[in-house]
């Protein structure tokens, strides 16, 4: 009886299908974060970024990674839907996001959250893929300094 029950319960589990949690190395980077005044861009375009796609608590997470620099868009919904999403420092609705900007320095983390902007998504049913067209703002203040940054991007996602 324990090994008909073991089997069955093996076999439901092989039968259930979860999101797939997805790493893809980029030709070029699809991230720009660039300073307003020096127009100097803390990704490069020429180099290769890993595009990661996770689940944190059950929830959507889309990674940039290019060195120690991290882009990472935090959806509060476990799908995609096509529309609008604001960018907010601490979003409490399905139709607001966070978006944080990370690097490493030594043993040292920083990261920076966006303070405003949108994501559009839609999805493309010929290519089967989403499209994620990035535009917002990062205000970073150091002593008594505020400095500003640009950030936009593209980036298309397998259903």
């Amino acid at each position: 009886m324990r090994l008909i029950f073991f089997i069955c319960l093996f076999g439901t589990g092989l039968a259930l299908q979860a999101q797939a949690e997805r790493d893809t190395v980029l030709k070029r980077c699809p991230i720009f974060i660039t300073d307003t005044v020096s127009s100097n861009n803390f990704f490069i375009e020429a180099l290769p970024a890993t595009l990661k796609v996770e689940r944190i608590k059950g929830d959507l997470a889309v990674v940039i990674q290019q060195k120690d620099q991290f882009f990472t868009i935090f959806f509060g919904e476990r799908k995609l839907r096509s529309g609008k999403y604001n960018i907010k420092p601490n979003a409490d609705s399905k139709h607001e996001v966070i978006a944080k900007y990370s690097f490493r320095s030594g043993d040292q983390v920083s990261y920076i959250n966006l303070a405003n902007g949108t994501i559009e998504s839609s999805f493309d049913k010929t290519k089967d893929l989403w499209h994620l067209k990035i535009s917002g703002m990062i205000a970073n203040l150091v002593d008594r300094s505020v400095s500003y940054y640009r950030v936009r991007g593209e980036l298309y996602l397998k259903d």
